[in-house]
Order: structure tokens, then sequence, then C-alpha cells
């Protein structure tokens, strides 16, 4: 299956669409009938990707047809090159904008240290819900699938995340654990363990340990989706920032240009204007503070001194962070109302007007305490100050103005509009800013299991002012869900976030709750404190993940291999190019050689003792020990041992993790890799090794056929025209990579294309590829016929005589009726030519096929043998000794492979076959003689 992104517009990244198809040539041809210029490209869009097909290049039609690789349609290609650039710098400008809050350039940048991209990326193990569990066969590269979703968490600012997996179902040794292409020895706070059947997943036992152990029970969780990433806005965040606003009495904001931005803001919603301030310059001041927290008063000592100090209304503290013995770390910036202002040696008692209205935090102080301090005075009492909160009664977009609801009664300042020129102010920059509390929620999780709940927390990019640390405080609120019902009480939880100076490292924290209640679950969290827009200030804290969650009490597995890992977001573990966990693991199996179970399980890759493992597993195979040919199936691994001259032909190594796959589709995969066809006769079941040399079973002829059933094709060309084989397989030797193998050359352009499952040796590849290739090249006569019941004793891959019943010659079959010495007497009449060499073939009563030269006997239903037969021959009976005669030039033409059979009724099969050709065998000794 492919997946294919079509785009109708390379300049407009929202006009396309993504797309999955068996069938790429159908997909595009579709796209074509709308859209003629519409090209087709293999991954990204560009001239030398370009695979659109056409009606002189046969080939690229069929390569389309094949193809599983992810591919791109644009429908209006035109100059793709420009295009597609713009599109891409657009639409990754765009999303810059919108995901990340880039700081303004300030002095201080040089120094900040850290980056933003240090959050792991999602584990690339999957669950496989309601799938097999994986059964490893020999010797594979295996990737553990999810037993649990994955959980992630903050420890002391940094994330961390803990995987429950499940590798397989079956006994293994593990080794070589990998994430991607990196040893996990080689990533700090990588902890990985593996456990075996029946040992418990928090205790010492294991079969592979790295790191630190796992102790406590693995949480298992449940993410709410809708949890993405939202940003918690400030209390007062800012919607509205410009230069061109002016005020006009008695109750209107304007702005001089066309676009207006109060559209941001509706009515009846609250307003904070900020920045409203006309007259008297604002008055810095900077240097250590103490802080009463009962009177709420601010000592400042500072030595420069101010006229008129005591007509300043308001002071903005934009940095003010204290460190309280119960509470912990508070931030107290804000804009706080000034009760009185007074100067005494050195230093000034500013008492702060109701401070817990600006910020909260100024209740949680238990003790005085001592800081640095930078503020502004501001709303001298001889400026015009229109800062304050107010209700907006209307929005005039067209007219650029905004009214509000009699703001002279919340500030009198208003009132002094009327004394200015045109009733107005002059232009400056102000902010307006959204009055609410912005909660994020609520949302649900209904897990019946829950017992907790976990919220994660990230400020991507930091929490910093310039040479300043800043933090960011939460609160979050959560009640029961009874029958999609809220019901109870609202509980609340706060936590704060702190960063660190001129450092981007992601800040993060997570908040673990017991819940008081168990199973479904609501919540929502807002954040409740500003630290202003300074061009320097870096905040944004988003609500990054949410879980539900409960500890496993279930601790040991029979039949799991698990796994328990644990990734902490260090710089190593976050420049992973890939974080898909593997390993290697071979199967452990019990060995029959000899007749006797071994006494230990042993790490074996050979298909008799991994087929004998599946046949008597109480769910594979379901087979017991009488129904294995324990002798035979261990003598075929001894024979492609000696035949191939390499253990590797022995070899099936597979994961089995499909649920439709059979023993018997299994016994299949296995013969097809070591060039064997499997058998189940007389309910046994082995192998055979299929070779040059194997001896035909069975003489089909007129006797034991169908009349009128035989049909034969000749063919003096290679099937669909392939020029070769393309076999795709596992190269173990090279780090466990795909490859592809083409024969018989590089430059083929037409394979047939092959799955080489279980294969991860290029010696094996290479065997399989060639056969196939030989018997596609050399394979001329095909025959289909209908055969009575001694077609129930041959199988796919076993070799027969078939005479040729579609047409009259130098050949004849039937019985033999008397057999005396050196002559028999036969059912069909035949007159040899003289001069002319005759064989015939004779099936014996033990199977056995017996080929020997004859001469004419007395008359024409009598010939003379050249030998005695190897057995004696059966002329009574309802079952005698069939044969055929035929020419000794055409005695090859008679041989057959089975490539087929299908039952159509009582005693009678199908079969399909294709003549036999010693050159199907042609390269199998390239590995004795050093090929490959």
């Amino acid at each position: 299956m492919s997946q294919i992104c079509i785009i109708k517009n390379a300049l407009d990244h929202t006009e396309q669409e993504v797309v999955q198809s068996e069938n790429a040539l159908k997909t595009f041809l579709k796209v074509r009938a709308n859209h003629p210029h519409a090209r087709i490209y293999k991954g990204n869009p560009c001239p030398e990707n370009d695979i659109t097909p056409s009606q002189q290049d046969k080939a690229s039609i069929a390569r389309l047809l094949e193809t599983n690789e992810v591919l791109t349609i644009v429908c209006h290609p035109g100059d793709i090159i420009s295009a597609v650039n713009y599109a891409v710098a657009k639409i990754f400008g765009e999303a810059v904008k919108v995901f990340v809050k880039v700081p303004k350039a300030h002095a201080d940048n040089g120094k900040s240290t850290g980056s933003s991209n240090n959050n792991l990326a999602n584990p690339e193990n999957k669950q496989r819900i309601k799938e097999r569990i994986p059964y490893i066969i020999g010797r594979v590269k295996a990737i553990p699938d999810l037993l649990a979703p994955a959980l992630r968490y903050f420890k002391e600012g940094v994330e961390v995340e803990e995987l429950l997996m499940c590798l397989c179902e079956n006994p293994v040794q593990v080794s070589n654990f990998k994430e991607g292409d990196t040893p996990v020895a080689e990533i700090p706070g990588k902890s990985i363990t593996a456990y075996d059947l029946n040992q418990s997943i928090v205790g010492a036992e294991n079969i592979y340990k790295i790191g630190d152990s796992f102790t406590d029970a693995p949480v298992v969780a449940k993410q709410n989706s809708s949890v993405n990433g939202q940003t918690l806005l400030p209390p007062n965040s800012t919607r509205f920032e410009r230069s061109d606003v002016y005020f006009v009495y008695p109750n209107q904001i304007k702005t001089l240009n066309n676009t207006s931005d109060f559209e941001k803001f509706v009515v009846n919603e609250l307003v904070t204007i900020e920045g409203a301030n006309f007259g008297i310059a604002d008055l810095a001041i900077t240097g250590s503070v103490n802080i009463n927290y009962l009177t709420q008063t601010l000592e400042i000592s500072s030595n420069q001194t101010a006229v008129n100090f005591q007509d300043f209304r308001k002071i903005n503290i934009t940095a003010m962070l204290i460190t309280d013995p119960v509470n912990g770390q508070l931030d107290l910036a804000g804009l706080y109302d000034v009760d009185t202002i007074t100067y005494n040696s050195g230093v000034y008692a500013i008492k702060l007007l109701n401070a817990t209205n600006t910020n909260t935090n100024f209740a949680n102080l238990t003790e005085n305490a001592v800081t640095n301090l930078s503020a502004n005075l501001t709303a001298n009492t001889a400026n015009i100050f229109l800062d304050g909160t107010y209700t907006i009664t209307g929005i005039d977009k067209a007219n650029r103005l905004m009214t509000l609801a009699t703001p002279s009664t919340t500030n009198p300042d208003w009132n002094k509009l009327a004394d200015l020129a045109g009733q107005q102010t002059p232009t400056t920059r102000i902010k307006l800013r959204g009055n609410q509390e912005n909660y994020i929620g609520w949302f649900t999780i209904d897990s019946p299991q829950a017992k907790g709940l976990l919220l994660n927390f990230r400020a991507g990019n930091g929490i910093y002012q310039g040479s300043s640390a800043k933090a960011v405080s939460i609160e979050a609120e959560y009640q029961q869900v009874v029958n999609n019902v809220p019901t109870g009480q609202i509980y609340r939880r706060s936590i704060t976030l702190t960063g660190k100076s001129n450092n981007r490292d992601a800040v993060g924290a997570s908040m673990w709750i017991d819940l008081p209640f168990s199973g479904a679950v609501r919540f929502r969290a807002r954040r409740t404190n500003d630290n202003g827009d300074s061009a320097e200030l870096m905040d944004e804290t988003k609500f990054y993940q949410a879980y539900a969650y409960h500890y496993l009490e279930k601790l040991v597995y029979p039949n799991r291999i698990i796994v328990r890992a644990r990734t902490v977001a260090t710089a190593n573990a976050t420049s992973q190019d890939s974080r898909q966990l593997n390993c290697i693991a071979e199967g452990l199996v019990y060995s029959y050689r000899g007749g006797g179970k071994s006494a230990e399980r042993i790490a074996s890759r050979n298909i008799a003792d991994t087929t004998i493992d599946l046949a008597l597993h109480p769910k594979i195979g379901r087979r017991f020990e009488s129904e294995i040919d324990f002798d035979r199936i261990y003598q075929v691994i001894d024979d492609l041992q000696a035949y191939f001259g390499s253990e590797r032909m022995t070899e099936f190594n597979y994961t089995l993790d499909n649920t439709n796959t059979s023993f018997e589709e299994i016994m299949r995969m296995m013969s097809a890799v070591t060039c064997t066809h499997d058998r189940r006769v007389n309910r046994k079941i082995y192998y055979d090794l299929e070779g040059a040399e194997n001896e035909p079973l069975i003489l089909f002829n007129h006797r034991n056929k169908k009349s009128q059933t035989e049909v034969r094709s000749h063919s003096f060309r290679v099937e669909n025209r392939h020029d070769g084989v393309e076999l795709t397989y596992i190269d173990s030797d090279e780090g466990w990579i795909e490859k592809t193998l083409k024969i018989p050359n590089e430059a083929i352009n037409n394979p047939k294309k092959i799955e080489g499952t279980g294969i991860v040796y290029k010696q094996q590849a290479h065997i399989v590829a060639w056969r196939a290739w030989n018997k596609l090249k050399f394979s001329r006569v095909t025959a289909r016929f209908t055969a009575y019941h001694e077609s129930d004793l041959v199988f796919r891959g076993d070799c027969i005589l078939n005479t040729d019943d579609t047409r009259l010659g130098n050949c004849t079959s039937g019985e033999v009726l008397n057999w005396n010495n050196l002559s028999i007497e036969v059912s069909q009449p035949f007159k040899l030519v003289p001069n002319q060499l005759y064989v015939i073939h004779l099936q014996l009563k033990s199977g056995v096929i017996d080929v020997m030269k004859i001469t004419q006997g007395e008359d024409e239903f009598h010939f003379v043998l050249e030998r005695p037969p190897m057995e004696a021959l059966v002329t009574t009976g309802q079952v005698k000794t069939v044969y055929s005669v035929t020419t000794d030039d055409r005695q090859n033409e008679q041989k057959f492979l089975v490539s087929s059979k299908k039952p159509i009724d009582v005693f009678e099969n199908e079969v399909s076959a294709i003549n036999f050709d010693e050159r199907y065998y042609r390269n199998d000794q390239d590995i004795i003689n050093n090929l490959i």
C-alpha cells in the first residue's frame, strides 16, 4: 500500500489531501482525468523524482502498479521547483510562527545556552491491539510491541518516558538492545530490563538488564488526546498592541489605520488598557527591597530622589522573585495600586493597595523577605492615566472604534479628556488585554480503573527574561464524572515552573494527583500569573499531556517476554534519529535429534528443531510426537548442509505475528527458503530436499488419468516477459538491513519480485533467487490433468513421470498383464519401429520407477526387457504394475515437477506440473564453489 499526498495547489498547503492506495496507478489516473497536466513523483516533488508513466515506456506503468513507496501527485505542476520551494518555505514559516514564541533580539541573547529542540520524540514501537503475540522462530531482529501506552512525566524538570512492552510469547535469549541503530549502552539515562516467562517484572530476576532497576509496578495510563500542547495564556494576555491608538471623550478608543484589530474582542467582554499614560513620564526604580507581607509594604533602598514621588498612583514591578520557606519560589511581578509612598533616609516605603488582587502569590507569603526589584512608578496624578479594566459595549470595525461602558466611573481621568483639544489624546502605543481566566478544558478521561491523574506542563523554550529567571504558576481543577455527569466537589491543585536566567532549555513539571475516587474524571487547567510583555521575556507554557492512571497489579506473566524501558531526556537521547527500541532475539527450543527430548532448551535456527517446536505447540501445530517423523526431519538438515555446503541453508529466521497464519503455511514458508518441500504422509510430517537427483515417484498414464482431461501448453518465452528475479530479504551480516538481490544482474528492469520471508543471509538469498530464475527461464511445458486416487500420494515439488496423452506418436502406456522372465505382456498393443531405441518406465509396488531399454516381443502385445526388474511386477488384482514406453530421446519429456494439486471429486485430484530440467539446479553448488 502506498501513501500518496495529492497537492491541489502548491502555494496553499490547506489544498491537499493524503490517501492510502493499494493501486498507485489507478489513483493517479483518477486524478489525471480531472487534471490532465498532473504529474506523480516519488517522495518530494522535483524533476529527478518524476515517475509519471507514459505509453511509450511500458515499464514505467508496471513499476507504478507494483510500488508501495510514499508518492506525491501535483495537480498543477507548472514550475514545480519554484512553486514547491515557495510552498515549503511558506508552510514552514507559518508553522514556526504558530507553534514557537520567538524572543526578540537583545543584548544578552549571546549568553543564552541550551536548545528548545530537546524533547523526546514519540517512540516508534507501537501497540498491536487484538493482534497475535509475536512468536520468534530462529534468530531475528525483534521489535517489542507496546503492552500499554507510553507514559511521559517530568522529574526534577527533565522529561522521562517509561514503556511497558511485550517481545514475544516463546522463550528466547536476547542481546544487543538498540534504539534505532544506537546501542542503549551509549545513551545516558536509558534503562532496559527484559523478563523471562514467569519472572516478576519488579523482581531481581531477568534475562537482560542495563541501567537502573525497576522496583515499582508499572503505571498503566490512558492519555487524553484533546490535551496536545495548548498554550496556557496568562490571565491578562495581550490581544492588541499598536502605536496608532488614541482616546476620545467620553468613552471611545480609536485607531488611525484601515485595520482596527478590535474584532479580537466581543461586546460585554472586559478589556484591560495598559500604557495609556499622558503627561509626566514613568519613574524607573531599582534596588534592594524589604517586603513586609503583613502590611503589604515595599521598602526600597535607592540613592535616587524624585520630585513629587508621592503623586504616583501605581507601581509596575517587572521582576521580583522571592523564596518562601513554606511555599517555595514565588514571582511577585505585576501592576499594583499604590496606597501611599514615603521617602526617608534613602528608603522609599511604598504601601500597596489590595496587592493580592493583582498577584495572588502575595497571599502565599508566610514571612518577610529581602530580594532585588526592578520596577516603574507610573500613573502620576498630574497625568491623564486611562489604564484600567472596562466593559465593552460596542465594536465598530468599519470605523475602527471600540466603545466602553461609562469608563469614568472606574477611572475619573476619562473626564479630563473633555478639556483637551478636540476632546481626544494624541496617538500612543497601547496594549489591550483580555481579562479572563483562560481555562483550558474541561476534558474528560473515562477509565474505569483510574485511581490517579497525571498532568504535564512544559515550557519548551525555557522561562526567563534576559538575565532574570521567571516562573509560571498553574492551577488545575478536577472532578468526578458519574454516568457522564460531573458529580461532587471540585478539587484544586497548583504547581509552579521555574526557569533559569539566559537558558532556553525546556522546563517541565508533572502534577501527580491521587484521586479520592476511581473511574471517570474531568479536569481543566489555567495559568494564574502574568510576567508581562517584555521583548526579552520567554515564558510560553503549554498543557503538554494528561493521563488517567493506575498501577499494574499483574506482575508475573507465564506466556509473555516482558521488556521495561525508561528514557531520560538527555542530549543524547533526544538527538536519536530513530526511537524504535529493538534487539536480537533467538528462540530457545528442545532438540529431538536421536528421537529423545533434550534436557534443556537450546538456541536453534534450523527448520527441524523449530518445526518440531511449533508442531508440538498446543495452539499452533497441535500435533503429537507420534505425528512427527524425527529421523527424516533431521536427516533433511544433514542433507541440506551436505548438498549446499552451508549450515545457513537449513535456517528459517522469522517473527510469526499474523493471526491468520496456520501451521501448514509456516511449514510452506520454511520449505520455500530451504529448497525443500514440506510433507505430511501417513499422518507424519517431515521435509524432502528438492534437487537434480530426485527420482520420479509415480507414473501417470491413461490408466490412472481421467480420459481427455490432460491439457499441455508450450511456451518459448519467460512468463510475463520477466528478465530476472528481484528478491527482497534482511541481511543480518550487515546490520539487519533490508536488501534487494537482483538476478541475473543489476540491469534488469522487469523482474519477478519475491519476498524472501525468513531469509537473513546473502548466501540463502542467492540460492533461492537463482532457483526461481532458472525455473522461470527453463520452464517450457505445463501439464494439467485429472488423476485418480494414486495422485493422493504426490505433493507439490514431487518429481513424477507423465505420459503425453494429448497426442499420438512413438509412445504408449498401460498395465502389465503377464510377466515371464524378461518377457512381459501389456494391455495396449504397440509396434516398435525398427532401428529406434525404446525405454520402458515401470512403476513398482514400492513406489520406485524402474527404467530400462526394451525390444519387440513375439507380437505387438509383448516386449522383452533389457534386464530383470528391480522388484516383482504385479499382474493380478485391481492394481497392476503400470508402464509407459517412449523413445529414448523423449524419455526426459515425461519427467515433471508437481506445482499444485487440488481435490475436485472423490478419489480425483487436478494436478498441475511443469517440465523437469536439471538446469533448475545449476547454481546449487555456488556456496561450495565460493561463488557467493
